[in-house]
C-alpha cells in the first residue's frame, strides 16, 4: 500500500481516478523509482503534421513545460488528424508519466464518438505512443524497459511487397526476388491483386474474379494463385518464409479449399482469408487446415481481439499499435494471446517513428515472430529519422536502439519535403 502523502498528492494533481492507476501503473511496475518523478512534468500541446507517402501518415508531437517533447505515430486513416485534436483536451496539463490513466481518461471521454473501435481508437494510439516516447526520455530509459523489459535485441522483419497485378509468374519471382536483394528472409504477397475495391469503385472489370459481393475464389483463381506461390518458393530457394494476404475478402468454403490446396507448399501463415466480424467462421478454417491463419489488423483493443484469442480461431495474432490503441494495449493483447500459446505478429503501415514505436513494444513481448516492413522502398522512409539506433533491415533484421524514449531523432528537414499537400509543420 503507498503512502498518504501519494494520496493526497494524487488527489490533488489528476483526481482519485488518477491515484488508482498510478497504484496499478506499468511505469511503477518497471521503475518503483520513477515515483520521486511523478509530478513534475505537464503537457503543454499536442500537435500534428502529415507526411504523404503512398498514403498520408500522422505523426503526433507531445510538449511540455520542461521543453521535452515525445513523438508518436497514429494509423493513416480518414478524420484522424482532428480526432487527435479532439482528444488532445483530456491530456493538456497533465503529467506525461500517467500513461495509462490518460489512455483511459481519452477513452472514455470519447466513447461516444466510437472508441470501442475505429479511427478514435487509432487517434488516441497516437497520442498514447507518443506518451511513451515522453516517459522514456523523461526516466532516462527506452521504452522495453517501461513495457517490462526486452526479450530480444534485434526483431525480425517481414517484407509487405509491391504485388504485381497479373497471373504471369515471372513479375512475382522479380517481386520476391528484389526482396531478397534487400536482404529480408521473410515476405508476404497480396494473391487478391483483382480487389474488392476494384469492383465497387467500378473500375476495369474482372478478368478472373467473377464478382466482388458473393466472395467467391473461382477454381481458375486458385491454380494461378498456386503456380504463383510455387513459382516464388522455387526462386527464393531454402530459408525464406512466405505469407499470403488475402485481404478478407473470401467465402469461407472458397477459403478453407484454398488453405488446404495449398498445405505441400509449407506457407508462413494465411492472412485474413475471410472477414473479421465473425471468429466462429475464421476458426472452422484454422481448425481444418495445416495451413497457418493469421489475423488481426481489422480489430481494436483487448475487446475486439477476445473472441478470436478464446476461441482460438487463429494460430498468429497481427494487432496494429497504431491502429488498435497503443503500445501497452498491443502487450496486452499478445500476452492474452500467449495464454493459448499463439503467437504475436505486429501490423506496421507507417513512418520511420510508428516503426520505432512498434520495436519498442515487439521487443516486449514474449511470442513476437516478426514485424511488419511496409515502405522500406521509398527512398527517403528510412532519412526520416536520424537513425544511429535501429537499422531497417540489414540482414532483414530490426536492432533495436538503447535510447531514452522510442529511440529515434526525427530528420525536420527530409519530413518537411515530404509534408502533404495543404498542411502545416506541426500544428496545434
Amino acid at each position: 500500500m503507498y503512502t498518504l502523502s501519494r494520496r493526497h498528492f494524487l488527489a490533488g494533481t489528476a483526481g482519485l481516478a488518477a491515484a488508482w492507476t498510478l497504484e496499478q501503473s506499468q511505469i511503477l511496475k518497471a521503475m518503483p523509482q520513477a515515483e520521486s518523478v511523478f509530478g513534475k512534468v505537464k503537457i503543454r500541446d499536442v500537435e500534428t503534421a502529415t507526411i504523404q507517402m503512398n498514403y498520408p501518415a500522422h505523426l503526433v508531437k507531445i510538449t511540455t513545460d520542461q521543453g521535452i517533447s515525445g513523438y508518436g505515430e497514429a494509423y493513416n486513416g480518414a478524420g484522424i488528424v482532428d480526432l487527435v485534436h479532439h482528444a488532445k483536451q483530456y491530456v493538456l496539463g497533465q503529467d506525461p508519466l500517467q500513461v495509462e490513466y490518460l489512455w483511459s481518461r481519452m477513452m472514455e471521454a470519447t466513447s461516444g464518438h466510437g472508441s470501442n473501435a475505429g479511427s478514435t481508437v487509432s487517434a488516441i494510439a497516437g497520442i498514447e505512443s507518443a506518451l511513451w516516447d515522453l516517459a522514456g526520455k523523461i526516466l532516462k530509459v527506452p521504452v522495453f524497459v517501461l513495457l517490462g523489459g526486452k526479450y530480444r535485441d534485434k526483431l525480425l522483419a517481414y517484407h509487405d511487397t509491391g504485388s504485381p497485378k497479373t497471373a504471369d509468374p515471372k513479375p512475382w519471382i522479380e517481386e520476391a526476388l528484389a526482396s531478397k536483394a534487400y536482404g529480408f528472409k521473410a515476405m508476404k504477397f497480396d494473391l487478391d491483386w483483382e480487389s474488392r475495391n476494384q469492383g465497387v469503385s467500378g473500375r476495369t472489370p474482372y478478368k478472373y474474379r467473377r464478382e466482388v459481393w458473393n466472395r467467391v475464389i473461382t477454381a481458375e483463381e486458385m491454380r494461378q494463385w498456386y503456380k504463383i506461390l510455387e513459382s516464388i518458393l522455387s526462386a527464393l530457394g531454402a530459408g525464406y518464409d512466405v505469407g499470403v494476404d488475402l485481404h478478407w475478402n473470401y467465402n469461407t468454403r472458397d477459403a478453407l479449399r484454398f488453405a488446404q490446396e495449398v498445405e505441400p507448399l509449407k506457407l508462413w501463415f494465411l492472412e485474413d482469408p475471410v472477414p473479421p466480424e465473425n471468429a466462429d467462421a475464421l476458426k472452422r478454417i484454422t481448425d481444418a487446415t495445416r495451413t497457418p491463419i493469421l489475423t488481426g489488423e481489422n480489430l481494436y483493443t483487448r475487446h475486439g481481439f477476445r473472441p478470436f484469442i478464446e476461441k482460438q480461431a487463429c494460430d498468429i495474432i497481427q494487432p496494429d499499435p497504431q491502429k488498435c490503441g497503443g503500445l501497452l494495449e498491443t502487450k496486452r493483447i499478445a500476452d492474452m494471446a500467449d495464454l493459448y500459446y499463439i503467437t504475436f505478429a505486429c501490423h506496421n503501415m507507417c513512418t520511420p517513428v510508428g516503426t520505432y514505436a512498434c520495436a519498442q513494444v515487439c521487443a516486449a513481448i514474449r511470442s513476437f515472430v516478426a514485424l511488419e516492413s511496409d515502405s522500406i522502398e521509398i527512398p527517403w522512409w528510412k532519412d526520416m529519422v536520424a537513425n544511429d539506433g535501429g537499422k531497417f533491415y540489414p540482414g532483414g533484421w530490426f536492432t533495436l536502439p538503447n535510447k531514452p524514449g522510442l529511440g529515434f531523432e526525427l530528420n525536420e528537414e527530409v519530413c518537411r519535403q515530404h509534408l502533404a499537400a495543404g498542411t502545416r509543420w506541426f500544428r496545434s
